[in-house]
C-alpha cells in the first residue's frame, strides 16, 4: 500500500510541477511576438487490476500543446500582406506628392510667370531688360521642370533600392523557414510537437507575408511548403528558392523581381506579388510614377512646344524670322527651349534678349480713304512666314515684301452682306475662290483658301467696328521689328488659351492643366491613405481576435498558478501521509 500511494503522490507532484512550469513559461512570454499559450495535457494512469477490481494509479503528463487556430492565423497573415502593400505604396506616394508643389512653388505658377512677363515686352518691345525678364522667368521654369524630373528619377531609384532590400529580407526569411522545417521534421518522431519552434516558424511566415503574400501547405513530416500568392514555390522542406531584383528589359530604370535558379534570373510576373511590400512598391513603380511622369512630361512638352511654336511665328529684334525655311525646305530659327520631350532634359536655348521674337512679321493698317468704322484689333500668325522658296506661296508678300490688300465688297447674292477678298499689289487675286469669303462681325479675317486644308492659312486678322463696301485694309511686312509687339501680344494670349491636354482629348489653360495634374496625384494619394487606413484596421482587428484565442491572459495564468500550487501542495500532502503510514508500518513490524 505504501508503494502505491508513494507512486500516485509522486506522479501528482510531477503533473502539478509540469503545469506550474508551463504556466510560468506562458507568463514569461506574454510579450513575445507570435507566442501561443501552452497547456499541459494530463491523462489518467491506467488502473491496476486486483481481485477486488481496478485500483487507480494516479495521473501522467501526456504532452504539452499550444493554443492555435490556423484559420485565424491565415486571415491575419492575409491582412498583414494587404496592409504592408498599402502602407509601402502610401509612403512612396507621400514622397511623390512633393514633386508637384502647389502655390508659388509649383511648376504651373512658374509657367504662368513666363507668360505674364510678356506684358512688359508687349508694352515696351524695345526694352531689352523686359525681354531679359522673360528669359529669366523661362530659366526658372526650366529649373523647376528639371528638379521635378530629377525627383521622379530619384524616387524610381529609391523604389528599386527598396525592392532589393525587401527581396534580400525575403531570402533570409525563406532560408530561416527552411531551417525551421528541418528542425521540426527531425523532432516529429518524438511523438510530441515542438511548440516554441512552431511558434517561431509561424512568426517567420507572418514576417514573410509583410514582404510578399504567401500560402503554406503542411507536409506529413510537419514541414511547410511556402508559395507566393501567384503560385511560385519559395520553400520546400529544408530547401529555399532565391529571389533577386533585375532591371526591366524594356525600361532599365525599373526593377523586376526574378527567381534565381541554375545561374540565371527568370523574371516573375508582377501579378504573382499579390500582397506585401513588394506589391506596394511594384504598384507605385508601375502605375503611380509612370502616371505622374506622363503628366509632367506632357505638361512640360506642351508648354515648351507652344512657346517654341509662338517664337517661330515672330521676328526678333534684329529682324530675323525665327522659323523660316532653308533651300532644302528645312525649318531654321532659334527656339526658346531645347530637348522638350522630358522634364529632366529640357533646357533654355535662347540666352540673348534680342533673340526673343516679340514682333509679328506682318502688320495690318486701314487705309485713310475708308468710310466705315473698321479698325485693326490684332494680327496673329497661324504659321511661320516662309521664305522665297516656299512652293505654296505665289504672291509677292512672302518674297519681296509687297503688301496684300483686303477689299470689302457688297455680296452679289445678298446686298445686306459684306464679303472680302485678298489682292496683291498688282490687283491680282491672292488665293481667291468663288464664292468670296463672307464677313461676320467678331470673326477674324484669314487668308485661308476655303477649299483647302487649314495648313494653307498664314494669318488671322481681327478687326473692330464695321467696314463698308470699298474699304481696304493693307497687310504688309513689318518694317521695324524692334518696336513691333505683335508676337509679344500673341505670347501673352497663351495665358488664356486652352492649348494643353494631359489625356489628348480635353484641352485647358496652363493653370488649369497644372491643377489637373495636382488633382490626379491628389486622388492617388487620398486613395492610398484610405486603403492604408482600412487595411491597418483590419490587421488590428484580426490580431486582437487571434490574440484572444491563442495569446496569454495574465489574469487567467495567475488564477492557474494558484490552482496548480494547491494541487502541488495536495500532492505533497499525499506523500507526507504515505511517509507517515510507512513509518507506522515499520514500527509495527519492528515491535
Amino acid at each position: 500500500m505504501g508503494t502505491g500511494i508513494f507512486s500516485i503522490g509522486s506522479r501528482a507532484m510531477q503533473a502539478s510541477q509540469a503545469m506550474l512550469d508551463t504556466t510560468s513559461h506562458n507568463i514569461s512570454n506574454v510579450n513575445t511576438a507570435g507566442y501561443s499559450r501552452q497547456e499541459v495535457q494530463l491523462e489518467t494512469e491506467g488502473g491496476l487490476f486486483t481481485g477486488a477490481g481496478f485500483y487507480g494509479r494516479g495521473v501522467k503528463v501526456a504532452t504539452v500543446t499550444r493554443n492555435t487556430n490556423e484559420f485565424l492565423i491565415r486571415e491575419n497573415n492575409i491582412n498583414v500582406a494587404t496592409s504592408s502593400a498599402d502602407q509601402a505604396r502610401l509612403d512612396k506616394l507621400s514622397q511623390l506628392e512633393t514633386v508637384l508643389p502647389t502655390g508659388e512653388n509649383g511648376l504651373g505658377y512658374a509657367a504662368q510667370q513666363v507668360l505674364n512677363a510678356f506684358v512688359d515686352v508687349a508694352n515696351q518691345p524695345q526694352d531689352m531688360s523686359a525681354r531679359q525678364v522673360v528669359l529669366a522667368r523661362a530659366q526658372d521654369w526650366v529649373s523647376r521642370a528639371n528638379t521635378a524630373g530629377k525627383q521622379l528619377d530619384d524616387l524610381q531609384s529609391g523604389t528599386v533600392a527598396d525592392l532589393q532590400t525587401s527581396v534580400s529580407r525575403i531570402n533570409t526569411l525563406t532560408q530561416q523557414i527552411a531551417s525551421a522545417n528541418q528542425a521540426i521534421a527531425t523532432l516529429k518522431g518524438s511523438g510530441h510537437t515542438p511548440n516554441d519552434l512552431l511558434d517561431q516558424r509561424d512568426q517567420l511566415v507572418k514576417q514573410l507575408n509583410g514582404l510578399v503574400q504567401v500560402n503554406t501547405v503542411e507536409a506529413d513530416d510537419g514541414s511547410l511548403s511556402v508559395f507566393m500568392g501567384g503560385g511560385q514555390l519559395l520553400v520546400l522542406s529544408n530547401s529555399a528558392q532565391t529571389l533577386s531584383v533585375v532591371r526591366d528589359p524594356t525600361d532599365s530604370t525599373q526593377g523586376r523581381v526574378a527567381l534565381h535558379a541554375g545561374g540565371t534570373d527568370r523574371i516573375l510576373d508582377s501579378s504573382q506579388m499579390t500582397g506585401g511590400t513588394l506589391k506596394g512598391l511594384l504598384q507605385f513603380q508601375d502605375n503611380d510614377i509612370v502616371a505622374t511622369r506622363h503628366d509632367l512630361n506632357t505638361f512640360v512638352s506642351q508648354f515648351a512646344g507652344a512657346l517654341n511654336q509662338q517664337q517661330s511665328l515672330g521676328v526678333d529684334a534684329t529682324g530675323a524670322l525665327q522659323t523660316s525655311f532653308d533651300a532644302s525646305g528645312n525649318p531654321v530659327g532659334t527656339p526658346l527651349f531645347l530637348n522638350t520631350a522630358t522634364a529632366t532634359g529640357i533646357s533654355l536655348n535662347l540666352t540673348q534678349p534680342k533673340g526673343l521674337a516679340a514682333a509679328s512679321p506682318l502688320v495690318a493698317s486701314v487705309q485713310p480713304s475708308n468710310t466705315g468704322t473698321a479698325s485693326v484689333d490684332s494680327l496673329s500668325m497661324a504659321r511661320a512666314l516662309p521664305q522665297t522658296n516656299a512652293p505654296d506661296f505665289a504672291t509677292s508678300l512672302p518674297t519681296t515684301g509687297n503688301p496684300l490688300t483686303v477689299v470689302f465688297e457688297t455680296s452679289v447674292t445678298d446686298p445686306t452682306q459684306l464679303t472680302y477678298r485678298f489682292v496683291d499689289s498688282s490687283g491680282n487675286p491672292y488665293k481667291d475662290v468663288t464664292p468670296k469669303r463672307t464677313w461676320t462681325p467678331g470673326t477674324p479675317l484669314n487668308d485661308a483658301d476655303p477649299a483647302s486644308t487649314p495648313s494653307s492659312q498664314l494669318f488671322n486678322l481681327q478687326i473692330n467696328g464695321v467696314p463698308r463696301a470699298g474699304d481696304k485694309i493693307t497687310v504688309a511686312r513689318t518694317d521695324y521689328p524692334a518696336s513691333n509687339n505683335g508676337n509679344a501680344q500673341a505670347f501673352l494670349a497663351l495665358r488664356d488659351k486652352a492649348m494643353m491636354s494631359l489625356d489628348g482629348a480635353s484641352y485647358a489653360t496652363v493653370t488649369d492643366t497644372y491643377s489637373q495634374m495636382i488633382g490626379n496625384l491628389g486622388v492617388a494619394v487620398q486613395g492610398g491613405k484610405t486603403a492604408a487606413d482600412i487595411s491597418s484596421n483590419l490587421v488590428k482587428t484580426s490580431e486582437q481576435t487571434l490574440s484572444s484565442t491563442t495569446g496569454v491572459n495574465l489574469d487567467e495564468e495567475a488564477a492557474r498558478l494558484i490552482q496548480y500550487q494547491q494541487s502541488y501542495q495536495a500532492a505533497a500532502k499525499v506523500l507526507q501521509i504515505a511517509q507517515s503510514l510507512f513509518q507506522t508500518l515499520l514500527q509495527t513490524a519492528g515491535g
